[in-house]
């Protein structure tokens, strides 16, 4: 009987826990749900945007982080680089990383493409308008075309590519990140949790 009686008080203590976590992670980032494992979906006010990071999620032990994002909005505004920043859990804040940062480390960005490339989600089907894309060319890979610093972002096409970040440190720390849009008309915080 006393086995029964732990084994419930351990199951009640986890569902708890469980429902806590969720309950902290909505006070913390409104408007968002998971989807899965590392993607994370963000609505509000005519605004979306789906972060996908299943690769950097579990392989964040180089300089890099890589964070697919989409997004969608009623209300058509243009999406400038240095508007999407990525809040560490210590409350630095990281622009995106800069195209000459990836050209001075081709091999790494190399290698971390290459690795996550099965890993990488296709984040238009969270779209009704998922037949209109609009590449989000904030980057130049050989060979690739040319590099934009914004993009248009409306109710048309879908808005979609890939963020780098850097950290000056070797690798990533676990915890829960925070990537935000701060646009004047459109506003959203995602987490992203590296394990």
């Amino acid at each position: 009987m006393t086995r029964r009686l732990a084994l419930a008080v351990l199951l009640t203590l986890t569902l708890c826990g469980a429902v806590a976590s969720a309950v902290a992670q909505q006070s913390l980032f409104p408007n968002t749900k998971k989807n899965g494992r590392a993607t994370v979906e963000f609505r509000n006010d005519g605004f979306k945007v789906v972060a996908n990071y299943d690769y950097s999620q579990r392989n964040h032990d180089t300089p890099w982080l890589l964070i697919d994002i989409a997004a969608a909005s009623e209300r058509r505004f243009t999406l400038h680089k240095k508007q999407i920043t990525l809040v560490t859990p210590a409350g630095t804040v990281l622009p995106v990383a800069p195209q000459e940062a990836l050209i001075a480390d081709a091999a790494g960005i190399t290698s971390l493409m290459q690795n996550s490339k099965i890993w990488r989600r296709p984040l238009a089907e969270y779209f009704s308008q998922r037949s209109r894309i609009e590449p989000l060319r904030f980057y130049a890979f050989p060979f690739g075309g040319v590099a934009f610093d914004e993009a248009v972002v409306d109710n048309d096409r879908v808005a979609l590519g890939e963020l780098f970040f850097r950290t000056l440190e070797e690798k990533w720390k676990e915890g829960t990140y925070r990537l935000v849009v701060d646009h004047e008309k459109a506003k959203a915080a995602l987490p992203i949790s590296l394990q």
